[in-house]
């Protein structure tokens, strides 16, 4: 199966070539497609379908055709968020210009869909089994999308709903993500500066933590007791561990508050 945007094509002739995120250009016709599509097409536009060998052009030709246009089609926008996908589309000038073909997919199926079928479109793939590593990736992606597509305060209203949507479904490894990230409007959270995500949350994400984010925790209302154990839990094999082991985590001795610990680690250190 492929995924590509037009570079050109002929409707009068009815064929032209798509341009693939690999580099290829693959040749199709009106014929190739299941449904023929009712409205002229144009550079640009996105396609999915099938790659048949081509003996004539010692290639392959596009097949199984259709355009990327029903609310069901959005999981192949899903699917590009992992990879950059790049293509080279001509513009009015004849002069190829460099597409992200995962904005293209997404835009086309924006303009299609009535205002009112948007939200549920963009928030019906979200559920516990969502990538959390493409989460920030897709909510940046909704977020131009839907601005350059609809009128500003329209957009403002989608974009409202379907971050407080994902702030109501989350995952405690999205939030986490988001919260490393500070991304908290993708989550409707509207306030400024840092959010207290639970300490459970933190827990179980505790191997990402670095010192950078102790700092911040040490504010939150468990801050100074959950950095305290945290910390004590990295010097727990202190006994085992040699200078190499201890050097990179003597910063984090900022966060203890046994005496007795830091002397001990000191002395090891000397």
């Amino acid at each position: 199966m492929f995924i590509g945007a037009v570079k050109w094509f002929d409707n009068n002739k009815g064929f032209g070539t798509l341009a693939l995120p690999s580099g290829e250009e693959l040749f199709v016709h009106i014929r190739r497609f299941k449904i023929p599509p009712e409205h002229i097409i144009q550079p640009g536009e996105v396609i999915i379908g099938d790659k048949k060998p081509d003996p004539k052009r010692n290639g392959f030709l596009a097949q199984n055709c259709k355009l990327l246009k029903r609310p069901e089609d959005w999981k192949f926008v899903i699917s590009l968020l992992d990879k950059e996908h790049i293509v080279w589309i001509p513009d009015s000038h004849g002069r190829e210009q460099k597409h992200n073909l995962t904005s293209l997919a997404a835009r086309q199926l924006l303009r299609i869909q009535p205002k009112e079928n948007v939200v549920a479109m963009l928030t019906s793939h979200f559920n516990v089994h969502f990538d959390c590593s493409l989460f920030i990736s897709y909510a940046e992606l909704l977020d131009k999308s839907i601005g350059g597509i609809f009128e500003k305060e329209i957009a403002s209203d989608l974009i409202s709903q379907i971050f407080e949507y994902f702030g109501k479904h989350i995952s405690h490894q999205i939030l986490f993500r988001v919260w490393k990230e500070e991304k908290f409007r993708y989550i409707g959270y509207p306030g400024d500066g840092d959010y207290e995500i639970p300490e459970e949350v933190l827990n179980l994400n505790a191997t990402e933590l670095t010192y950078h984010d102790l700092t911040r925790i040490s504010d939150y209302s468990f801050g100074k007791s959950f950095c305290r154990d945290f910390v004590e839990a990295l010097f727990d094999d202190l006994d085992t561990m040699d200078k190499q082991d201890i050097e990179p985590l003597i910063p984090y001795m900022d966060f203890l508050e046994n005496k007795a610990s830091i002397e001990k680690i000191n002395l090891m250190m000397q």
